[in-house]
């Protein structure tokens, strides 16, 4: 699945003209929320991102995140909360454009490899795919404060599934503005 991501993003980057895309970098960090998992608390998240813009309104994010959860607290001792790596693209839907100024909000779509390692356990490498919504605030035409809100699926054997919350805020830096 993971050369699959890397073919579509590539595929993606190379359809688009030169000088019709914005592209932008970003960086964020926030709280990873478990959601409906007593084996872990709230943690931590920070990662990486890219923005192409395709049309006005779509962009593709391919990010990298890192996220860890808190260790679990029961009556007769503590477990270690997991850790998550993923690397994905995300579907950026709505707002202004990359490198506007003021208030854009938009949608958010996406799939990923994620890979979720704790200690004594094997690791699980599985695709997983998040939503969200997030907002933008234009500083000036090459910067902007980004905050969303992202719900990550991770299907898991047996049917279940990790779910968790992520919380970030971050800055953009566009080029070419």
């Amino acid at each position: 699945m993971r050369k699959r991501v890397l073919l579509l993003l590539m595929m993606v980057v190379i359809s688009v003209p030169v000088g019709a895309a914005h592209f932008g970098l970003g960086g964020y960090g926030g709280l990873n929320i478990p959601i409906v998992q007593e084996d872990q608390s709230s943690g931590t998240v920070y990662g990486l991102k890219a923005k192409l813009s395709l049309l006005p309104g779509i962009a593709v994010e391919p990010n990298i995140n890192f996220a860890k959860f808190g260790d679990a607290e029961y009556s007769f001792g503590s477990r270690k909360g997991s850790k998550v790596t993923s690397y994905g693209v995300d579907a950026l839907l709505g707002g202004a454009g990359l490198g506007a100024i003021g208030f854009k909000m938009y949608g958010i779509l996406g799939v990923g490899n994620y890979k979720i390692t704790r200690d004594n356990d094997d690791d699980i490498s599985k695709t997983g795919w998040t939503t969200g919504l997030g907002f933008e605030i234009g500083l000036v035409p090459s910067f902007g404060l980004d905050f969303r809100g992202k719900l990550n699926i991770i299907p898991i054997d047996g049917g279940g599934s990790k779910k968790s919350a992520a919380v970030t805020g971050g800055l953009n830096y566009y080029f070419g503005f």
